[in-house]
């Protein structure tokens, strides 16, 4: 695939970033033959690759996961509390 770009997102502990990345890991990519996306944690940290076929499909894409991960921080702020 032609575009790529790696974010980086960190949590406060290693199992909330586990809990993060099984929580978005279920979403599946809408345009699966043009966006991969690959999940994995290290340390406290999730690390989310996304590789593309077009900038535009890269973008759609990075902007319906940031969506789902705001989502899923909420949640997890709501529960340490």
């Amino acid at each position: 695939l032609a575009h790529s770009t790696t974010l980086t997102i960190p949590f406060a502990t290693a199992d909330l970033a586990t809990v993060a990345l099984n929580s978005l890991a279920v979403d599946r990519e809408i345009s699966e033959g043009k966006v991969k996306r690959t999940l994995t944690t290290e340390d406290n940290k999730l690390i989310v690759t996304f590789d593309a076929d077009t900038l535009r499909m890269l973008r759609v894409s990075i902007n319906g996961f940031m969506d789902s991960l705001i989502l899923v921080t909420k949640t997890l702020e709501s529960f340490a509390q």
